[in-house]
């Protein structure tokens, strides 16, 4: 479920199907598409500054920053699996793409399609990649090109591979519920 906050009348838009963790924040202009995953200490900030849009079977893992910025939407296209504690802000990653561990991408830069973001990658403001592009360093630079798939990574999880909170003692959480002073 996660926690939704308007922000200037504007309220999250989350497909049926999103998995979303209790400890992700969504907050404003964001609209998240089927069956995306969006795991735990996630905030993703759309609002005065710009919206977010994430698309289709998108995974994005724990502790990630998603924000726009002046002028600069943040869009995550289908198929894009982001790796923890990532910051994204006002970029464009394109369809099928995998952002490791750490990455910073920064405003106004694009990340073409089927394209690997190394770990602890930094792209710089502005900066564009083509499809297929291996990115790795700080400043970020093409290390190489993929030519075959960019295949799903191992420690991405798919829909069902989300774990479901539960209770200790199910029975107490109905006691609680009941009790006025319980909020």
């Amino acid at each position: 479920m996660g926690q939704h906050y308007s922000y200037r009348g504007v309220s999250p838009q989350v497909a049926p199907s999103v998995l979303v963790a209790d400890s992700a924040e969504l907050v404003g202009d964001v609209v998240v598409g089927e069956h995306t995953i969006i795991a735990g200490g996630v905030r993703v900030v759309g609002g005065s500054r710009g919206a977010i849009r994430i698309g289709a079977r998108v995974t994005i893992l724990e502790n990630t920053v998603l924000r726009p910025l002046p002028g600069s939407d943040l869009v995550i296209e289908d198929d894009v699996v982001i790796g923890p504690g990532t910051i994204l802000q006002g970029c464009h990653v394109e369809n099928g793409t995998v952002v490791e561990a750490g990455a910073l991408i920064d405003g106004w830069s694009r990340i073409g399609a089927e394209s690997l973001v190394g770990t602890g990658a930094c792209v710089k403001q502005r900066s564009v990649f083509p499809a297929r592009s291996v990115i790795d360093g700080s400043p970020a630079e093409v290390m190489g090109r993929l030519r075959g798939p960019l295949r799903r990574p191992c420690w991405a999880p798919e829909g069902g591979d989300m774990p479901v909170r539960q209770d200790r003692d199910p029975g107490a959480r109905a006691d609680r519920e009941g009790d006025p002073g319980h909020r």
